[in-house]
């Protein structure tokens, strides 16, 4: 169980070096200018990524410092690509911007889904009240 929990964290750091390398070089090389850029790439993809994470990490049990990999990676090799070849690959005040951005939407997905709990059917409902308790005695 260990080795999938591991294998599960380094699958999820491999992907976010990639997007977060890959993605603006991709989109700075081809298509988009900079606002439809900051858009798609940093609002729609990158965001759209980090709910996924927030799902991804709650879904399948994991520990909770894991939505902070995908931001954490993106902030570093900016960071990284701005020491190294004197430029970012994201303008500087966004990437940390957007760095907590995808913290708080990862938040919101991990916090949120409550649908896969492995408690759901063991819950006391209390739309009418806690009629159904006992004091333990029966």
């Amino acid at each position: 169980m260990v080795k999938i929990i591991k294998k599960r964290y380094l699958f999820w750091f491999m992907i976010s070096i990639l997007l977060s390398a890959l993605g603006p070089l991709i989109f700075r090389a081809h298509f988009l200018d900079g606002s439809r850029r900051i858009i798609w790439l940093l609002g729609v993809i990158f965001g759209g990524f980090s709910l996924y994470s927030g799902y991804y990490f709650r879904r399948f049990g994991l520990r909770f410092w894991g939505i902070f990999i995908f931001p954490l990676t993106f902030s570093l090799i900016d960071y990284f690509s701005k020491l190294v070849f004197g430029s970012s690959l994201i303008t500087y005040s966004y990437a940390y911007f957007f760095a907590a951005f995808y913290v708080v939407l990862a938040l919101f997905t991990f916090v949120g889904d409550d649908n896969h709990d492995s408690d759901l059917d063991k819950q006391i409902p209390v739309d009418d009240g806690f009629k159904e308790l006992h004091d333990g005695k029966n």
